[in-house]
């Protein structure tokens, strides 16, 4: 039964040994008592001990109150009338005489007015001189306020509450007791949005002095100047946070609500909401609004919003959303939202939406949607949407959208979607559909109204033909034509059998373009250049052995699939005579030549006229 008992009581007795001495409450009769023996009856219902001297207190004064679950502080401010100061140390309870000074100290307790439950971080200021506390876990304050003016009005706020203003006369005394009500207008839903997601970390893990009085107070309090060494000391004390100010000037670093003119800060600077005008860090900057004007620091600007005029980093610029104008960093740009003016970065400029200015970068430029008017990065630009302008890198450039301008890369252009002006790669081309032109060693099209220039091109619905010919020298020539009708690609291979001598065999292969203009619906002209190196059935000669032809003939097309090639050759053979006797080319047919010559590098030129026929599968 006394365990059961025990059991009952534990609770009680833990909770009441955990509850601050002046927060115990009392319920207590004193009629016609000596001072000392109601100090006594406190301590002991209280279950801790006073200690004093008698000297500062009227021991033999009669006192007659009743309390009835008051705290030990309230039942005190009664019996005293704050003549007396009273603080605890372990389990005792120290009485002083109250001292005379220029500041005036006020506390008491907030409680919720409906319920009469006392209220947790409330934030209790004077907008004067901007001294504040906040109500501990029983809702108790006390704030000091030095030369206070006779009659100081305190401001009361607590998230989703009712703002309050409490006038507290100068010859008011004691523990002052507010209410105040909730305001259903007030209370705040948050979307769990990435928005809301990014702003939740960016109070907790960037705005690192984030504040109870921030969420309490929704009042902005205008100062012109304020200096401070820290976040919370300095002249705007601990509602830094709730503080606009024209000028801020932080020895290490400062917090704000917004700066109007200019903001100077050895290390750090974090602004809650919007800048205006200049702001100066050696570290970094951190605003969670709009800047407006110059920001430079020495690693970094990080800013929730909308960024405009210029910001300027050692290290890095992150946007969260757009920025204007300029944007310098020795390292790297990143925006998530659009980008406007010139961007300057080390490494690169990051955009997460469109890009509208100059970006340009020692490695890359990347934007995820359009981009305009210039992309120009070492390494590698990226679009992802459409791109008015030019894009400009020494390795890679790829384009998600369409193209009005140019593509010059010192490797490879992709440009999935259709492009109006031109590519110009060191290697690859590559556009689904292109009005303008393709300059590069391979250049790929899907279709083409202009001229691709390169070693070889390939637009699927441009020109393709395979070529089957006999000439004076090689009675079997294949030669493969790609690229479009103004100017195609030839590659060619050919063969001249020796029926008598099957080592005296010869093979050709080689390159040339051409282009083939029609003339009507069934007839073109074709003009054809190649070059063609020329090897025997042993294998592929050391010296110089080439056979250079350019033809001029004319295309018949009686289908859709077939045509007819006839007409003539200008030649040019050219040997090396360094090289010894070459095996003889002219078998079967001696042409007639019409210029043999050998020029002082020891190289022989020997040209004729001769025809070719052919037939040509489109």
């Amino acid at each position: 039964m006394l365990f059961l008992a025990a059991l009952t009581f534990l609770p009680y007795v833990v909770t009441r040994a955990s509850t601050p001495l002046l927060e115990r409450t009392i319920t207590l009769n004193l009629e016609q008592e000596r001072m000392d023996i109601a100090l006594k009856k406190i301590s002991q219902q209280g279950n801790f001990t006073f200690s004093y001297n008698p000297s500062n207190i009227d021991v033999s004064k009669i006192v007659s109150f009743s309390f009835s679950g008051q705290t030990v502080r309230e039942v005190l401010d009664q019996l005293f009338a704050g003549t007396v100061q009273y603080k605890t140390r372990g389990s005792y309870v120290i009485l002083t005489k109250a001292q005379a000074t220029s500041a005036r100290e006020f506390s008491g307790y907030v409680v919720d007015e409906a319920t009469g439950q006392r209220l947790k971080n409330v934030s209790v200021y004077d907008p004067v001189s901007l001294s504040s506390a906040v109500t501990d876990a029983y809702g108790y304050f006390k704030i000091k306020i030095e030369n206070p003016s006779p009659d100081v009005i305190l401001a009361v706020s607590k998230q989703n509450y009712t703002d309050t203003i409490v006038a507290v006369a100068s010859g008011r005394n004691g523990l002052l007791k507010i209410p105040i009500s909730i305001n259903r207008d007030k209370i705040e839903v948050i979307a769990d949005s990435v928005g809301e997601k990014l702003r939740r970390f960016w109070e907790k893990n960037v705005m690192l002095a984030k504040s109870i009085n921030v969420d309490n107070i929704s009042d902005t309090i205008y100062r012109t100047t304020q200096f401070s060494l820290l976040p919370f000391i300095g002249t705007n004390h601990k509602l830094s946070g709730n503080v606009i100010n024209d000028y801020s000037y932080n020895i290490f670093g400062g917090y704000s609500r917004g700066v109007r003119k200019l903001e100077i800060g050895g290390l750090f600077n974090l602004v809650r909401e919007d800048m205006e005008g200049a702001q100066f860090a050696g570290v970094f900057n951190a605003v969670g609004g709009k800047t407006s004007g110059f920001q430079m620091a020495g690693i970094a600007n990080l800013n929730l919003d909308t960024v405009k005029e210029a910001q300027v980093a050692g290290l890095i610029n992150l946007n969260w959303n757009s920025t204007e104008k300029f944007s310098g960093a020795g390292f790297i740009n990143l925006t998530h939202g659009n980008s406007r003016g010139v961007h300057l970065a080390g490494l690169g400029n990051v955009t997460i939406g469109e890009q509208d200015g100059t970006h340009m970068a020692g490695f890359f430029n990347l934007s995820t949607k359009a981009s305009r008017p210039a992309q120009v990065a070492g390494f590698m630009n990226f679009a992802g949407g459409d791109v008015r302008g030019v894009q400009l890198s020494g390795l890679m450039n790829f384009a998600g959208g369409d193209i009005r301008g140019a593509q010059v890369g010192g490797l490879v252009n992709l440009a999935p979607r259709s492009i109006k002006g031109v590519q110009v790669s060191g290697l690859l081309n590559y556009a689904t559909r292109i009005k303008g032109a393709q300059i590069g060693f391979l250049n790929i099209a899907d279709s083409i109204k202009g001229v691709p220039f390169g070693f070889m091109s390939i637009v699927m619905k441009g020109y393709h033909q395979i070529e089957i010919s006999a000439d004076e020298i090689f009675y079997t020539n294949l030669a493969f034509r790609t690229g479009v009708r103004q100017f195609y690609n030839i590659f060619t291979v050919g063969a001249k059998p020796d029926t008598f001598s099957e080592d005296e065999t010869f093979w050709s292969f080689g390159y040339g373009i051409g282009t083939s203009p029609r003339l009507n619906r069934w007839l073109s002209l074709s003009v054809d250049v190649t070059a063609n190196q020329i090897m025997s059935g042993k294998g592929i000669d050391d010296g110089v052995n080439m056979l250079n032809k350019v033809y001029v003939g004319a295309e018949l097309r009686p289908s859709k699939k077939i045509a007819f090639t006839v007409g003539i050759t200008m030649n040019g053979y050219v040997t090396d005579t360094a090289y010894g006797p070459y095996p003889d080319l002219f078998t079967d047919y001696k042409p007639d030549i019409r210029y043999d010559h050998t020029y002082t590098n020891g190289m022989n030129l020997k040209t004729w006229w001769g025809g070719k026929i052919g037939l040509r599968l489109l």
